[in-house]
């Protein structure tokens, strides 16, 4: 992160006020003191106009093929959540997995951004909300919603829940 805002020329102060988080929380995030949100990376990456695959050190890969082994990984300890991007950056379309530990939720409240996701559930009962609506999902159920609708996943069971999703326009 610290060096793509400095080869913006923009100084903490500036990113702060530009994403809306303090500058303290971002130094600290700078230094590997604490780990982000994911919400608080994709207001950085905002800010920044960027996407979050470029605070990667390995960037995301380029070409039609994703290895397993060259995806971009995120692991937000926090909120007990796993992400692995599936498709290259430059692709119009996000493809992820995403690994929600037992008890865990992705964020406190729902939240909503530009676009149409989907996903399908590969392991485990998945609880989600969209708008006012709640659903619960086992292994083989989807789900495809307005993704500008206030939206959340929670594992509220006492197994890990695996999932595949995709976004348009992609947002990590």
């Amino acid at each position: 992160m610290r060096q793509i805002r400095e080869l913006k020329g923009m100084t903490l102060r500036q990113l702060g006020e530009k994403s809306g988080l303090s500058t303290s929380l971002l130094s600290q995030v700078e230094n590997s003191v604490t780990e982000p949100s994911i919400n608080s990376l994709r207001a950085i990456a905002r800010a920044l106009n960027t996407q979050i695959t470029e605070f990667f050190e390995d960037g995301s890969p380029k070409g039609m093929v994703v290895r397993a082994e060259e995806r971009c990984k995120l692991r937000i300890p926090t909120s007990g959540l796993t992400y692995e991007l599936l498709t290259p950056s430059s692709s119009k379309i996000e493809f992820l997995t995403i690994r929600l530990e037992p008890g865990m939720v992705d964020r406190a409240q729902a939240m909503g951004h530009e676009g149409d996701e989907a996903a399908l559930v590969l392991e485990g009962q998945l609880d989600v909300w969209v708008g006012d609506d709640h659903f619960v999902l086992g292994p083989g159920d989807s789900i495809a919603f307005n993704s500008s609708l206030p939206h959340r996943i929670a594992n509220n069971s006492d197994s890990v829940v695996l999932l595949v999703t995709a976004i348009t326009p992609p947002n990590f």
